[in-house]
């Protein structure tokens, strides 16, 4: 999938006998791990003992009894259900664990989703505005403004002046640039973290945060800034204002300040509109803007959104689908793995109860109630741990070019939260369907 749309240096995909072989002994040293209690247990059993009937586990008081109002409320079956659930100790602890796992991987995943769906909203919707960019060659004068402005369905144009340079602060240097713009400007408005928008400083710059994380300088620092072109003076610039984006690094102050830096009057390397978005409207431009030698480029952010997005939405409908499919495995098989377990060691008290008149689907009721509990207590504890391990990987991902943001909302730990009962109902049918099946005579019987 990322071959389709990315180029690399190299990127072979074929088997990677190293890799298969941790991931191999990985799996292995869990298993064996888990399966030491049991063979310890076992490996210490007395053959004589062994012949004999398990004893009962031992009773007593389980902590809700003590809570006296709370525990009259409820009904015997409830009752049963949390003492089963308390008294088993290893099983509910190991339950929870792989519910509180699953659930994690759901809320990362599902935050993953909505992050790229916000930084595409922010950095096209919020903070670049315009609907067609052009570059120019070079520096031009304000004649090239307002031949854009009269150009066929243009609503609104905006100068921008773009300077490359090198910053430094201290002993750290980086090479990006300026872009200068004009004060109350609509089309490209800077904006914090919380998405309000940052006014355009007249003597400074507006810095992006992960500019100024790099150089290591804070709100009301100074950087010496060398342009790389025009007079290639060190300029020292305040930073007044720190603005959040999600792609690139850049740094914005008022255009005319920056054209006087630059020994320029009024420069502009740039044009932003706005345009009719009426359909059939577009080719007028497009076809007049054909005819300027002056143009560099031109780009239309509606065809880099759709681009983005159709990217964006086949990546995460993978990527959502392979998450949804291993949290399924996790919850699926630990609830299933524990249910059968129980039933395997409860079958002569599940089939007392049988004898008292509890039919096959009020029995698998009470087996059900354990697992959500279970469930959910575990799906609780693992959206916490989602929502970290979603920031863990954003700052994996942190880079120059490209920065993920952390979102969340109550749609995410719902989504988890719904998926991890649907996985848990699923798990029961079998649970439900082997109860159907017990040889209830068979399990009263005493083994003497």
């Amino acid at each position: 999938i990322y071959q389709e749309f990315f180029e690399f240096p190299e990127l072979r995909s074929h088997f990677f006998p190293g890799l298969h072989a941790t991931g191999l002994a990985i799996s292995v040293a869990c298993a064996v791990v888990g399966s030491l209690r049991g063979t310890r247990a076992v490996l210490r059993l007395q053959p004589a003992a062994a012949m004999r009937p398990k004893p009962p586990r031992q009773g007593g008081a389980v902590l809700l009894e003590r809570l006296g109002g709370l525990w009259r409320r409820l009904s015997s079956g409830w009752r049963m259900v949390l003492r089963s659930t308390m008294r088993s100790h290893a099983r509910t602890a190991t339950g929870i664990f792989a519910a509180a796992m699953g659930a994690a991987i759901l809320v990362s995943g599902f935050m993953m989703s909505k992050a790229m769906v916000h930084l595409v909203d922010f950095q096209f919707r919020w903070v670049q505005r315009s609907d067609v960019d052009l570059v120019l060659r070079e520096e031009h004068g304000v004649e090239a403004l307002d031949e854009a402005r009269r150009l066929p369905t243009v609503d609104h144009a905006e100068p921008v002046l773009n300077v490359g340079g090198t910053f430094r602060h201290g002993h750290r240097e980086k090479k990006s640039g300026i872009t200068g713009l004009l004060p109350g400007a609509r089309l490209t408005v800077p904006r914090d973290r919380r998405a309000r928008a940052i006014g355009i400083p007249a003597g400074g710059l507006a810095m992006s945060r992960a500019l100024a994380n790099e150089l290591g300088v804070g709100l009301g620092g100074q950087v010496v800034f060398r342009p790389a072109k025009g007079l290639r003076r060190e300029h020292h610039l305040p930073v007044l204002e720190i603005a959040d984006d999600y792609m690139g690094v850049a740094a914005y102050t008022d255009l005319h300040f920056l054209s006087r830096l630059m020994g320029e009057e009024m420069a502009l390397t740039g044009v932003q509109l706005a345009v009719d978005p009426r359909p059939g409207k577009a080719e007028a431009l497009f076809a007049e803007l054909r005819e300027l030698p002056a143009l560099q480029g031109v780009h239309s952010r509606h065809d880099l959104i759709a681009n983005i997005e159709a990217t964006l939405i086949e990546h995460m409908a993978v990527f959502i689908g392979f998450l949804v499919l291993f949290a399924g495995v996790v919850f699926f098989g630990s609830i299933l793995n524990a249910s059968l377990v129980n039933l395997a060691e409860r079958r002569r008290e599940l089939a007392t109860l049988r004898v008292l008149g509890y039919g096959p689907w009020e029995i698998g009721s009470l087996m059900l109630r354990e697992s959500l509990i279970v469930t959910l207590a575990g799906t609780l504890l693992g959206m916490p741990l989602g929502y970290l391990l979603t920031v863990l990987m954003a700052m994996a991902y942190e880079s120059e070019m490209f920065r993920l943001p952390v979102v969340d909302g109550p749609e995410v730990y719902l989504s988890a939260l719904a998926l991890g009962v649907v996985f848990a109902l699923l798990a029961h049918l079998f649970v439900q369907r082997s109860i159907h099946r017990t040889d209830w005579l068979e399990a009263l019987q005493a083994k003497e």
